[in-house]
C-alpha cells in the first residue's frame, strides 16, 4: 500500500488545527512533521510545543523528520508526545546505531534520512534496525525546489537492499513529490509519498481529498 504523508510545515501556519481536520477528511495516512534547527539545514521550523499540541488534536500517525545536530536531546520529548516514527540524518550524530537503539527503546519506530549526496552505504549496518528510510529528492530546508532525478537510482538501490534485509521497510520520498514525479518514485520502490506545496497544500480553497486522490491516481501514470 502506498501511503501519503502530508508535510504539515507547508500548511497555513495560522490555521494548523483546521489543516489537520482537512487532512483527516482527505484520509492521508501520515503527517510529516519537519523539525529544523537552523544549523543542520538553513531554516528553522516546527518546534516541540507545536508537535505536542498537534499530536493531541489528530489521530493521524506522525513521522517526525528531525533535521538537527545532536538530535538525541529531543528524543524523550518527542516520544512523550506519542509520535509513531522519528527519522534522523546519519551525518547529524556520532554513533548512528546507538541513536537508532535509543529511539526504538523509547517506543518510536526509528528511521534514517538520506540527503541527495548521501549514499546507500550509510544503511549497510543499520537497515535491519529501522522502520523507514526517507530519501530527500531535494536538498532539505525549503519547499518548492526542483526534483533531483538522480535520487531515483537511490530509491531503487534502497529497495533492493530492503528486499534482502528488511522487507517491511517503508521507503519515503520527500521533495517536490507530485503527480509528475510520483510514477517514477513508486516504480523504483517508494511506498511513502511526502506531500507538500506541489501536491496538497495549494491554499485555503484547495480540495485536499481530491488532491490526495489525484496523487494516488498518478501512481500508475494516471491509469
Amino acid at each position: 500500500m502506498i501511503k501519503v504523508s502530508a508535510s504539515i510545515m507547508c500548511g497555513n501556519p495560522m490555521k494548523f488545527g483546521e489543516e489537520l481536520r482537512r487532512l483527516e477528511d482527505a484520509n492521508v495516512e501520515m503527517i510529516h512533521f519537519d523539525m529544523m534547527d537552523g544549523s543542520f539545514v538553513p531554516n528553522i521550523a516546527m518546534g516541540l510545543y507545536l508537535l505536542e499540541d498537534m499530536k493531541k488534536n489528530t489521530k493521524i500517525p506522525f513521522d517526525v523528520h528531525l533535521a538537527a545536530w545532536e538530535p538525541s536531546q529531543y528524543y524523550e520529548r518527542i516520544a512523550a508526545a506519542g509520535v509513531e516514527y522519528l527519522s534522523i540524518h546519519t551525518e547529524a550524530v556520532k554513533h548512528i546505531h546507538r541513536d537508532i537503539q535509543k529511539i526504538n527503546e523509547l517506543g518510536i519506530s526509528a528511521g534514517v534520512v538520506l540527503n541527495p549526496a548521501t549514499t546507500v552505504n550509510a544503511l549497510q549496518y543499520i537497515i535491519e534496525d529501522i522502520k523507514m528510510v526517507t530519501i530527500m529528492t531535494v536538498d532539505p530546508g525549503f519547499a518548492g525546489q526542483k526534483f533531483i532525478k538522480s535520487q531515483l537510482k537511490k530509491i531503487r538501490e534502497v529497495k533492493e537492499m530492503a528486499q534482502k534485509y528488511n522487507k517491511d521497510l517503508l521507503i519515503s520520498v520527500d521533495g517536490n513529490i507530485n503527480k509528475d514525479t510520483i510514477p517514477d518514485c513508486v516504480k523504483n520502490g517508494a511506498n511513502v509519498l511526502v506531500a507538500g506545496t506541489s501536491s496538497i497544500f495549494k491554499g485555503d480553497n484547495a480540495n485536499y481529498k481530491e488532491l490526495v486522490k489525484e496523487m494516488k491516481n498518478s501512481i500508475n501514470g494516471g491509469k
